[in-house]
């Protein structure tokens, strides 16, 4: 059990007292628990009691209540809670804009206890009707409701890659020549189903022993198994396939509809060429149509034949060509480990720079750096880099974009950075062409380096906010600013489809991934898995570049 679980179950404890309308300190002793495990880094179940309560924040009571969650699985204080609280309260939670104090509203004045009656409260006009409501709540619940009624049964990528790794593992003990096929392997952004194919010849479909798994019968065939695992809403197929026909279903099953609509000089199609050549590899199947290997991240049916008549698929970014990291944070803001951590880290994984851009003054609840504090951290990083060879930290400051498009500090702290990443983090239910106007005025700043998480969306959880993408990618190539494809899992922000349109205009694509922790240095892996998707290379990549042509970059 992780620190984030235990942190989990203390917030959805706190949630309950105040739904329950009991015990408001011991809520709020929870609540401040959860900010404060956040900023541990050292995993709490393997601490003794007396370390536990050394801790700031943390306390006799709270110490207990670990050593239950870590001993237990659970609270029993939250059981209590759960047994008096409708299950479908907890689908509420989920409900974007609906805090504790309205679900108490709902529930307790018009007696709404799941999500099916909270949809008709709301297309009924009730919700609009209740005091401390209205219209535009309302109609914020019905958005709410329809995305996540969207995204039911859907897993981002990093939920996705690892659960595809774990049933990969358990479908070889019965099936030794099983291989993992669709959306994770072509690294979409979410998956709506896992995908595996069993190379099996003769008679008899697919049957899986463990009780893990749980097959829908209706669903099923001879020659496909579908159904589900453990208690994963995802749906799972397994697709059996014989080895005469292994590599050409491997390649259709590894790409999209439109990837095989393509047709060539010739007016063949590439399905028509798998299906009448003779295929023993993926890279014949290309070569023989009149092209090079197309990489399953590639394969959309957007521009990807065209983009392989003029590249070549080493000049696709990787992980291994990054060279830096430039959207990061630490304990100076929000983040769970000092500078010195977080640099060390990077230099440790084969980084040669590392930025640092911790949360700029106006965001309070970040403990964004006052001016002062700037200073304090540019003589911190001076220090640092004298004792490095061969590695840098570089001077950044993730700016927050204010409300009228200006950057946060006067210009001569702005002037004190190597870099500037600009990104919004409030109010973000705009218009179109309100919040269009705003981010133009923050890239038109001389300031702004980075564009960070163009639309603020949270993947499965919250949609960008509305913007003209043409606009502002124009705005960024008349104003030499860079876009960050934020490469955390849960963001993946710029949306890898615009990239393409990035490059045409000649912005530089900078993955960061706005790590707050060690570790979250790693996501860059993500970050370059869908980069590829958009024919990224590496000469268009700003963290691909070596430090001086950064420097000069940072220059202009």
């Amino acid at each position: 059990m992780g620190n984030s679980d235990i942190a989990d179950i203390l917030e959805l404890t706190a949630k309950l007292l105040d739904l329950h309308d009991k015990d408001e300190i011991r809520s709020k002793t929870y609540a401040s628990a959860v900010f404060n495990i956040s900023r541990i880094d050292e995993p709490l179940v393997q601490m003794a009691h007396n370390e536990l309560i050394a801790l700031r924040g943390i306390g006799k009571l709270l110490a207990g209540n670990i050593e239950e969650i870590v001993t237990t699985g659970s609270l029993q204080e939250l059981k209590d809670l759960q047994e008096q609280t409708p299950e479908g309260i907890f689908d509420i939670f989920k409900v974007k804009g609906l805090g504790v104090k309205k679900i108490k509203i709902l529930w307790k004045n018009l007696g709404i206890d799941n999500i099916n009656e909270l949809r008709i409260a709301c297309e009924n006009g009730t919700i609009a009707n209740e005091k401390g409501f209205g219209l535009k709540t309302q109609e914020a619940i019905i958005a709410s409701l329809d995305f996540l009624k969207e995204q039911l049964g859907k897993l981002r990528m990093d939920a996705a890659q690892l659960l595809s790794a774990h049933i990969l593992e358990l479908i070889q003990v019965q099936y030794p020549d099983v291989i993992e096929v669709g959306t994770v392997p072509r690294r979409l952004e979410t998956a709506d189903v896992l995908q595996f194919v069993v190379v099996k010849d003769g008679f008899g479909g697919i049957r899986l022993d463990s009780a893990e798994f749980q097959q829908d019968m209706q669903l099923s065939s001879p020659g496909k198994w579908v159904g589900n695992f453990q208690n994963y809403a995802i749906p799972i197929e397994i697709i059996k396939i014989s080895s005469a026909d292994k590599v050409k279903a491997i390649l259709i099953l590894n790409g999209h509809e439109d990837h095989f609509k393509y047709q060539n000089t010739s007016g063949l199609s590439f399905y028509q060429h798998i299906n009448q050549s003779p295929i023993t590899s993926e890279t014949e199947a290309y070569t023989t149509f009149g092209f090079n290997y197309i990489v399953p991240e590639m394969r959309e049916g957007l521009d990807e034949f065209d983009w392989a008549q003029k590249h070549t698929n080493e000049e696709l970014i990787s992980w291994q060509k990054l060279i830096g990291t430039l959207h990061n944070h630490s304990t100076y803001s929000d983040g769970s480990h000092t500078l010195e951590q977080m640099a060390n880290y990077a230099k440790e994984i084969g980084l040669t720079y590392f930025g640092i851009a911790d949360h700029s003054q106006t965001a309070t609840y970040a403990h964004g750096l006052l001016p002062e504090t700037v200073k304090k951290q540019h003589l911190h990083i001076d220090s640092l880099n004298a004792g490095f060879k061969d590695f840098s930290i570089l001077k950044g400051i993730e700016s927050d974009i204010l409300l009228d498009g200006s950057l946060d500090y006067e210009d001569s702290i702005l002037a004190s950075f190597d870099y500037v990443v600009a990104s919004v983090h409030s109010v973000l239910n705009m218009d179109i062409e309100k919040a269009t106007k705003r981010l133009i005025k923050a890239i038109e700043n001389p300031y702004t380096t980075i564009l960070g998480h163009l639309s603020g969306r949270l993947l499965l959880s919250r949609n960008g906010y509305p913007l003209d993408y043409q606009k502002i990618i124009d705005a960024c190539a008349a104003n030499k600013v860079s876009m960050e494809l934020n490469a955390s899992p849960y963001r993946l922000d710029i949306d890898w489809r615009w990239i393409p349109k990035c490059l045409d205009k000649g912005v530089l694509i900078s993955i960061n991934p706005d790590a707050h922790e060690m570790h979250g240095l790693l996501d860059m892996h993500f970050g370059t898995q869908v980069a590829r998707k958009a024919g990224l290379t590496v000469d268009m990549t700003l963290n691909a570049l070596p430090i001086e042509k950064l420097k000069a970059f940072f220059k202009k």
